[in-house]
């Protein structure tokens, strides 16, 4: 029995002992991030003229796009393959980190609406859950915060994506002026319903109204309390009833899951995200959704054998170690949030313990 017993706390020790790593190793992260937030506190932003001034020209509904010089291929990526669609550039801000990111976009679209927001912290490649990377999201609430103050309801948009069509064209978000926030929707109509009405996180809109700053404030309160992602923070505010959230039909927006099901019904915009082993730009190549030559000039017939592609349901299906991490993950937690009484806590507040508990 002795040696059972010995065994048996050998092996309970290693799990032990990663969690009270990362409890430990998450709470000093949190002193980093509230330590970082002094470059971005949304009250120093909302004063910051350039950006109030930018604002001020671009109509109800604009979009917003964050970046830092990481970023840039992404977003001529994105700007090449939305470049035919009437209004939609005009329509963007576009808020840089540092003045190379500025300089790399003016120097292919010189019309663009950008400001420059340094944030030195920020300027290091991202890896996920790690600090910077947790801090720009704080950033980014931050800067929703601060816009919402300025008095114009806008898009959160990212640049990994693909869109088949002007999308700012087809969703009125009049249609949902009751919400607190509208939000994309992990994965594509053939997810999982328990997995439905669950936000994704890239892209969404965000209103000016008192409830929907409202919820902006306790999001950023929690960002800074809490080592926990944008998404597990809103979709516990949603579930639990605090505000009242809405969500983009599958229609409109997809994750990139969409791919790997049936590839019916193609979205007007796809959410590439889901890789976090780097060389996206190839991934997005091998997708035939990567629109610019090795110059980082933009390429249309690139545009419209991607677009094609989605209109016709034959996207291929590239299968990445990220990819299949990510399927496992997601599996995971549908059968989770499906344990009677368990799984109903589970899909609410799991998120608040998911980078403590985690063992990988």
């Amino acid at each position: 029995m002795r040696p059972f017993l010995v065994v048996f706390f050998l092996f309970s020790a290693i799990p032990i002992s990663l969690i009270v790593n990362n409890i430990y190793q998450n709470y000093n992260n949190l002193k980093v991030l509230r330590k970082n937030e002094a470059e971005f506190h949304w009250s120093h932003i909302i004063q910051y003229e350039e950006l109030r001034m930018a604002v001020s020209k671009l109509p109800d509904g604009y979009g917003v796009m964050l970046l830092n010089r990481h970023a840039v291929k992404m977003t001529l990526n994105w700007l090449c393959n939305t470049k035919s669609f009437v209004g939609v550039h005009q329509k963007m801000l576009f808020l840089v980190m540092d003045k190379y990111s500025e300089d790399a976009l003016r120097k292919v679209y010189p019309r663009l609406n950008i400001v420059i927001w340094l944030a030195p912290v920020l300027q290091k490649t991202f890896r996920p859950y790690d600090t910077t990377y947790m801090s720009f999201f704080l950033m980014r609430t931050n800067m929703i915060h601060a816009l919402q103050k300025l008095g114009k309801p806008f898009w959160m948009l990212q640049a990994d994506t693909v869109w088949r069509d002007n999308f700012f064209n087809l969703i009125n978000a009049d249609d949902y002026k009751k919400s607190d926030i509208l939000l994309d929707q992990q994965g594509y109509e053939g997810t999982a319903p328990i997995r439905k009405r669950t936000m994704n996180g890239a892209n969404f809109y965000v209103p000016v109204k008192s409830t929907s700053q409202s919820l902006v404030e306790s999001w950023l309160s929690w960002q800074k309390s809490v080592y926990i992602t944008d998404p597990d923070l809103v979709k516990m505010f949603c579930l639990r009833e605090d505000y009242l959230c809405d969500f983009i039909p599958y229609s409109l927006v997809t994750g990139w899951e969409w791919i790997y099901g049936d590839q019916k019904n193609p979205p007007i915009m796809i959410q590439m995200d889901g890789e976090t082993g780097g060389n996206k730009e190839k991934v997005l190549e091998k997708y035939n959704f990567w629109f610019l030559d090795r110059n980082d000039r933009c390429k249309p017939d690139k545009v419209s054998k991607g677009v094609m592609h989605m209109n016709e349901g034959t996207v291929p299906r590239v299968m990445t170690q990220s990819k299949n991490r990510e399927q496992f993950y997601l599996k995971l937690g549908e059968i989770l949030n499906q344990i009677p009484v368990f799984g109903h806590y589970s899909s609410i507040y799991g998120g608040l313990t998911s980078l403590y508990l985690q063992f990988f």
